[in-house]
């Protein structure tokens, strides 16, 4: 096992036939890290995510912008795809002025708008969706609202809305379903837990994805390490099986493309580009996670070129972006909820710089019907060039 001066480790070795996966690590608030065990391998750490789908009510809700045609679209025809939504419940009759509730809907669709029972001036939009953000199960929801609705994280206000039934009240949360280490080999640190659990909350680690050679990958998971349970391996070698019962600290909803893309990461750093076109959009999402970020060329007049021929989503066009900026295995550094209407505005790159776009017409087609534009009015591709013009870029489309 190797380390760094600081005291990260560089390498975790293993010795055995057996192929090495997973590493346990702490880390000090110096810096230094600790292996608590190598596994071959673990269980319990992606969930499904239709599993967590459910049905809110927006009561009473007055849409604007990008909500109000989205309602309009689906009162006619289908529902309709809609992306991130986010509320801000406001209790308006508490003192406390600062007691707001925040949520997060994710894969949000449209699917019914009708006028609604109480106000039929306003309308009652049912929406299904994930939701990946709220506040403690022990939140009472207010008698009286004012549900302030969000163009995704940090966007625009496109409507309110009195009450969303079904918001409050328990929901499976993911985060807390077991992980089972496989074939473990645990340090000293973690066999004194085996013997002596630390009961109500654990001991706050990472899960690390290693590639082939040992080597940490930017696949570092924060888990909660309270053991539940601990066996014999069927791996046998001396080997246990583990099982913590405070699982991931992050939901990882997308189990088929996430655990392909983390097996592509094994594999090590990517070293061409266009390693993440032949994933859906959950795992080019995942991809886009784990890269590192570029400010943009160093030196002004540089130009880069995009390929153009895979960004057929929003994921996919900013893996290409940060691929012609930065090089495989980067994304560029900037803040596209800008797009969503983030107070932001965005971030100028460090300097001005040109993007060829190869192939531009891909985008231009897949992107037609997608929108995050808080009015709605412009298709994804039609706001994210003069985004970028207005940044600094010259673009030029080919």
């Amino acid at each position: 096992m190797d380390d760094d001066e600081d005291g990260s480790l560089r390498e975790i070795g293993w010795g055995r036939d057996l192929p090495l996966r997973f590493a346990l690590v702490s880390e000090e608030w110096d810096g230094e890290q600790t292996v608590w065990a190598r596994c071959v391998d673990a269980d319990g750490l992606f969930m499904d995510r239709a599993a967590f789908r459910e049905q809110l009510t927006l009561l009473g809700c007055a849409p604007t912008g990008r909500l109000l045609k989205a309602a309009e679209q689906c009162a006619r025809h289908a529902p309709v795809p809609f992306g991130e939504l986010h509320l801000i419940v406001n209790d308006l009759d508490a003192e406390d002025p600062y007691t707001d509730d925040y949520f997060g809907f994710d894969d949000a669709v449209v699917i019914d708008s009708r006028p609604s029972v109480a106000d039929p001036t306003l309308l009652d939009l049912v929406v299904e969706c994930v939701v990946t953000d709220d506040p403690p199960s022990y939140r009472k929801e207010p008698a009286r609202a004012d549900v302030v609705l969000l163009n995704g994280t940090s966007g625009s206000a496109i409507g309110r809305c009195r009450r969303v039934a079904g918001l409050y009240g328990d929901r499976p949360d993911p985060t807390r379903q077991p992980v089972r280490l496989i074939g473990c080999e645990p340090s000293p640190n973690l066999l004194r837990r085996m013997v002596h659990p630390r009961h109500g909350g654990g001991d706050h680690l990472q899960l690390w994805l290693l590639d082939r050679t040992g080597r940490p990958t930017p696949i570092q998971e924060h888990i909660t390490v309270e053991v539940d349970e601990c066996r014999p391996s069927m791996l046998g070698g001396a080997l246990i099986d583990v099982r913590l019962k405070g699982g991931l600290f992050r939901r990882i909803l997308s189990p088929l493309a996430a655990r392909s893309v983390w097996e592509a990461w094994r594999e090590g750093p990517p070293r061409e580009r266009n390693a993440w076109a032949r994933f859906p959009t959950e795992g080019r999402s995942e991809w886009l996670r784990l890269t590192e970020v570029c400010l943009g060329p160093e030196g002004p007049g540089a130009v880069c070129e995009i390929d153009g021929r895979y960004a057929t989503d929003i994921t996919g066009l900013h893996c290409a972006i940060g691929e012609a900026v930065g090089g495989p295995g980067f994304q560029w550094h900037q803040c596209w909820n800008a797009l969503r209407g983030c107070q932001c505005g965005g971030e100028a790159p460090r300097v001005p710089f040109t993007l060829v776009w190869h192939d531009a017409d891909v985008a231009r087609q897949a992107l037609a019907g997608v929108t995050v534009d808080p009015a709605g009015e412009l298709s994804y591709f039609e706001a994210v060039v003069p985004f970028l013009e207005r940044m600094g870029v010259t673009v030029e489309l080919r």
